[in-house]
C-alpha cells in the first residue's frame, strides 16, 4: 500500500511530506493491517468524504449568527452533540448556499423563531425518536408506532434550513383547529410532527434550553383516525406526542409555525 495518500509539492518540486503519511506512518501497521485498510471499501469511502469536508471552503456562518445568536443552529453544532448524524462537505455546502437572507433572519429574530439545520437524510417521527429515544416520553412502541399510524412514518425532517416559532403561536391557545389556522401570518405554515420533533430535540442537546416544556402545539401530521397531531410538554420525562381533534379547544394547546 502507497503510504502517501496525497502529497503536496515544495517549490522546488520535490515531495512534501504529508499529514496522511505521518498519520499512517504513526499507526505503525503490520503488513496484515495495511492490507485490509487498502482493501477497505468504506475506509476509501470515508477517507473521502474527510478530505472533502476538510478541504472545503468553510461556511460563513456570521451573519446568521450575529442576528439570530443563540437561535440558530448550524450542522457542525449538531454533529458535535451528536456524532451518529453525518452531514457530507455537499451538505454543508448546500446548506451554507442557502441560509436565509439578512430580511428573513431579522424577521426570525423578531418573530420568535430559530433556525435550525435539518436532517442529513430524511427522517420520520420515528426515526427522530429512535436517533435519540431518551428524549420522549414514549422511548420505544407507543400508540404513535403503530402499522395504521401512517404519519409517523410518512411525514418527514430533511436536508435544509428549518425556520421554526419557538411558542406557539401568540394568542392560539384555547382554539380550535380552524381559529387557530387563521393566526398565520403570510408566509407562515404548520410543520409536521417530525420536523418539530427535531427542532425541539436538536435544539435541547444544543443549547440545554427545552422548548415547549409546559404546552403541546398542533401540527400538520394527521392520525389514522383523522385527528391532528400535537407535540409537547418536553419535560424531564420527554416529549409528549399526542393527538386532539380539529374542534378541540384547550388551554394548553396552540398551534407551531413555520416559515418557508
Amino acid at each position: 500500500m502507497t503510504k502517501t495518500l496525497i502529497t503536496s509539492r515544495d517549490p522546488k518540486g520535490q515531495q512534501a511530506t504529508t499529514v496522511f503519511e505521518a498519520a499512517y506512518n504513526k499507526a505503525k501497521l503490520d503488513d496484515d493491517g495495511a492490507q485490509r485498510l487498502n482493501e477497505s471499501k468504506s475506509f476509501a469511502a470515508g477517507l473521502l468524504d474527510l478530505i472533502k469536508m476538510h478541504s472545503a471552503k468553510q461556511p460563513d456562518y456570521t451573519l446568521a449568527r450575529s442576528i439570530l445568536g443563540g437561535d440558530f443552529i448550524t450542522p457542525e453544532e449538531i454533529t458535535t452533540v451528536r456524532p451518529d448524524v453525518v452531514y457530507t462537505s455537499e451538505q454543508i455546502a448546500t446548506l451554507a448556499d442557502s441560509i436565509p437572507s439578512a430580511d428573513v433572519l431579522k424577521w426570525c429574530k423578531k418573530s420568535g423563531y430559530a433556525v435550525v439545520a435539518g436532517s442529513p437524510s430524511p427522517m420520520s417521527l420515528i426515526d427522530v425518536r429512535s436517533a435519540k429515544s431518551d428524549h420522549f416520553y414514549s422511548k420505544t412502541e407507543g400508540w404513535y408506532a403503530n402499522a395504521n399510524q401512517k404519519f409517523s412514518r410518512d411525514d418527514k425532517v430533511s436536508l435544509g434550513w428549518l425556520l421554526i416559532r419557538k411558542e406557539p403561536v401568540p394568542k392560539s391557545l384555547s382554539k380550535n383547529w380552524d381559529e387557530q389556522s387563521a393566526l398565520l401570518g403570510s408566509g407562515e405554515f404548520v410543520p409536521n410532527a417530525a420536523e418539530m420533533s427535531w427542532v425541539i430535540t436538536v435544539f435541547y442537546d444544543v443549547r440545554g434550553v427545552r422548548l415547549f416544556e409546559r404546552v403541546y402545539v398542533r401540527t400538520s401530521s394527521l392520525v389514522s383516525g383523522g385527528g391532528r397531531v400535537s407535540v409537547g410538554f418536553f419535560g424531564s420525562k420527554g416529549l409528549d406526542v399526542d393527538y386532539n381533534w380539529d374542534y378541540d379547544r384547550d388551554g394548553l394547546l396552540g398551534v407551531a409555525a413555520a416559515r418557508k
